[in-house]
């Protein structure tokens, strides 16, 4: 049976349902990285939404990566609206006082603007303002087709989800067919989750512990990898740079070939 034929194949539960071989992962702070990759050489401004509940891990994470790489994020998104630093949420006194404004439970983000004196605007989300990158990160169609539009008009080049599936299939068509927007897809940006817990199954398996800037940088080679085969099969069946089909084509890819190695039953 199946089962048999994978054990004399050499096929070996990876613990997660996947052959070890075969398993393709990203890392934790993924759209922070991928943004990196994308935007080489330039000090790029990063407009991004949180969760309605003002998650910090979320928003700390990427406001720390930000930092990290020479980038900075200017907006962030609440309940209530949204605030614009121009200066960005770039010191450890602003990361910072985001765990004060979580334990207050409150979440409203005008709580940073009071204090540092930064823009506030209620009721609204983000996505009009010009910055270099788009990355939302809070939840489902959070981008709608409007939403999509205003970033088309400010021309901005890259939009990266890292939450899944933030924006409407509409919204999405209308920013990959508009000339000059590059659009990285959830599917391969946010798949941190799975890129760290292979990284922890990995150290549990050899009774070891990592730095966490050794697990930053097999997370950036994570990162680089994707981007990397995503680009090249889009290349592959004539899609130009187009990294949306180009993580399908690549995800279905690796699947496919799986199945087949191990026998179609």
């Amino acid at each position: 049976n199946g089962a048999k034929y994978r054990r004399r194949r050499g096929f070996h539960d990876g613990g997660n349902g996947m052959r070890m071989p075969q398993a393709m992962v990203a890392g934790g702070n993924s759209g922070v990285c991928t943004g990196g990759q994308c935007c080489k050489g330039i000090l790029p401004r990063i407009c991004s939404a949180f969760r309605g509940t003002c998650e910090v891990p979320d928003e700390q994470g990427i406001c720390k990566k930000a930092m990290q790489i020479g980038a900075k994020v200017v907006t962030l998104s609440g309940p209530d609206g949204y605030i614009y630093d121009p200066d960005g949420v770039s010191t450890f006194e602003k990361v910072n006082y985001m765990l004060e404004m979580r334990a207050s439970g409150r979440n409203r983000v005008q709580d940073y603007a009071d204090k540092f004196g930064v823009k506030f605007v209620p009721g609204e989300k983000p996505w009009g303002e010009k910055v270099d990158i788009i990355m939302p990160a809070a939840m489902q169609n959070d981008v709608d087709i409007e939403s999509a539009r205003k970033i088309v008009a400010n021309n901005i080049k890259y939009y990266i989800e890292v939450a899944n599936m933030p924006t409407t299939n509409e919204a999405l068509a209308l920013l990959r067919s508009t000339e000059g927007v590059i659009v990285a897809p959830s599917k391969a940006v946010n798949a941190g989750g799975v890129g760290v817990s292979a990284l922890e199954m990995a150290q549990n398996s050899e009774r070891l512990v990592w730095t966490e800037e050794e697990v930053d940088e097999h997370l950036g080679a994570m990162m680089r990898n994707i981007h990397k085969v995503s680009a090249e099969a889009a290349a592959e069946f004539g899609l130009g740079y187009d990294l949306v089909a180009g993580a399908n084509i690549a995800g279905f890819k690796k699947v496919a070939t799986a199945m087949l190695e191990q026998g179609i039953f």
